[in-house]
């Protein structure tokens, strides 16, 4: 179902960008007289694409020339009362040699702290937009490489622009030197342009007492509510109250046990009381290697977590595997970027996770790599569901060679009758496999070279219910000097699915910082 939305929303992405600019601007002049801690740097890029199928048909193919200018904004804070980061990018696309409309696509990560009362009151916040597919049996196509950010060029209906806001405040007090205070706040807004599926609002919160007597053994107790309410559709809250223990016989490693009682209404309308109780565990051998585990008793089933995480000196490795109930919008649970994989990968070269979200980002547009790639892989809903996510990925970075891998499965499962539009509706399990290969070459001090072949498909427990995704991407890059770089690349997609269609496209990328 599409709705009209509000004309101010349309101008909302030069809105930020100019304010942002604008107010980081002055930020960064104040910043330096201060002895800084405040980087900005703006950009503008420019990328030619053609492409022999901008419909993704199979027989009526629609070669054009699509033209993308895309003015963008890095910002990032590392002290003060309000630190964070912030990735902007508004993408104005222009189709030629087609009757196909222009169209303007925002790109956003951002997360940040305000301290507005030292070591007493704070805020955590998070926003991001991005493209994200509808269905997961509807037309899928292959992340455009080689950009700045999430952006998606092909005429392709079942992408929609999703944005999303968190926000957090939080109350912290020690009472009487025994016993620390925890009140949390916790609001989100998803919205998605262009439909009402996967639009949702969620507020709750959370109070918790916690021992601060110091020692090997400690408690605490927290009460629980969170409600989502999906534009279409009845809300849905859960609220729980839990006693905890946790131990820690060593620095390295901790362990802990809780149990409780919670409501819920994610089975029925008139919701249901239970137990709930669980395990949970945290092992640190080393400052490289972290092992996290997880088990919890629900009414409405069951929920683990299981991660390992071990970074060598020029290597990263990880292993996941999750369940757990989410209501609204999905994302594709354990997929990872290029950005997630390097960021573990250079901990150890930047503890600051700040000033480590530069040098991610240098590090990526130097190897000619997208830091959204390989895209999610998820679909929109506004119900609740069961979440199973598993995950197997690596990172091999040599003197002037990369290589990472990933696989991924999810499998999703309808919670409730009724409760669900879109592919859950129709389907009570819907799983999800990606894999991705990508190989970099440093070729000389100013060049490189990157190929990335990638293969995603999507499986329904309704008839006939399957799609595959199959691409091959190759990108050389190099700089024209020290703030400008260029790129040239080739794809080719090829897809089966509601229809089927194959897809090939050259492009040229010129970004110039600034």
């Amino acid at each position: 179902m599409t709705r009209r939305r509000a004309e101010s929303l349309r101008w909302a992405p030069a809105l930020v960008l100019a304010l942002a600019a604008g107010g980081a601007a002055r930020a960064q002049t104040e910043g330096a007289a201060t002895g800084g801690g405040m980087t900005v740097r703006p950009r503008i890029a420019m990328m030619e694409t053609w492409t022999d199928n901008l419909r993704l048909s199979e027989h009526d193919k629609d070669a054009a020339l699509v033209t993308v200018v895309s003015p963008g904004i890095s910002i990032v804070r590392t002290n003060g009362p309000l630190r964070g980061s912030l990735d902007y990018t508004l993408n104005g696309i222009v189709y030629e040699k087609s009757d196909q409309p222009s169209q303007l696509q925002s790109a956003l990560q951002a997360n940040g702290q305000a301290e507005l009362i030292e070591r007493h009151l704070l805020v955590d916040m998070n926003a991001s937009i991005g493209q994200q597919s509808a269905s997961a049996f509807g037309l899928q196509s292959t992340p455009t490489l080689g950009s700045q950010s999430s952006v998606s060029t092909l005429a392709n209906a079942n992408r929609h622009q999703v944005s999303t806001l968190l926000l957090s405040p939080m109350l912290h007090e020690v009472i009487g030197s025994l016993v620390s205070m925890d009140l949390r706040g916790n609001f989100s807004r998803t919205e998605v342009r262009g439909s009402s599926l996967g639009d949702n609002r969620g507020a709750g919160g959370s109070l918790r007492f916690t021992g601060a007597g110091g020692g090997s053994l400690n408690w605490w107790t927290q009460v629980t509510t969170q409600q989502t309410t999906p534009a279409s559709g009845r809300a849905n809250r859960l609220s729980s109250a839990v006693l905890g223990l946790s131990y820690q016989p060593d620095a390295d490693l901790t362990l802990g046990a809780d149990a409780g009682r919670e409501r819920n209404d994610y089975l029925t309308s008139t919701g249901q009381k239970g137990n709930t109780g669980g395990v949970n565990a945290q092992w640190r051998p080393t400052p490289r290697t972290r092992v996290n585990g997880d088990w919890h008793r629900h009414e409405y089933g069951n929920s683990h977590s299981f991660s390992f995480e071990h970074r060598m000196a020029h290597s990263v490795w990880q292993l996941s595997d999750s369940q757990a109930v989410t209501v609204g919008s999905l994302s594709a649970g354990g997929v990872r970027s290029n950005y997630d994989q390097f960021f573990l990968l250079f901990a150890s070269l930047e503890p600051d996770p700040v000033k480590r979200d530069l040098l991610v980002r240098a590090y990526l547009q130097a190897q000619g790599l997208s830091p959204d790639a390989p895209s999610s892989a998820g679909f929109l809903s506004s119900g609740p569901s069961q979440l199973r996510s598993q995950t197997l990925g690596f990172t091999l970075q040599g003197v002037r060679s990369t290589l990472s891998a990933q696989a991924s499965r999810n499998i999703t499962r309808r919670l409730g009758s009724g409760l669900n539009q879109g592919d859950l509706a129709n389907n009570s399990r819907i799983e999800q496999r990606s894999y991705s290969l990508t190989a970099s070459h440093q070729l000389t001090p100013t060049s490189g070279l990157s190929v990335t072949a990638a293969h995603q498909q999507a499986l329904g427990d309704a008839s006939g219910r399957a799609t595959r995704l199959t691409s091959l991407t190759a990108n050389w890059n190099g700089k024209l000097g020290p703030r400008s770089s260029v790129q040239f690349g080739a794809r080719h997609a090829r897809f089966e699915g509601v229809t089927a269609y194959a897809e090939n496209a050259v492009y040229a990328n010129l970004t110039q910082q600034f």
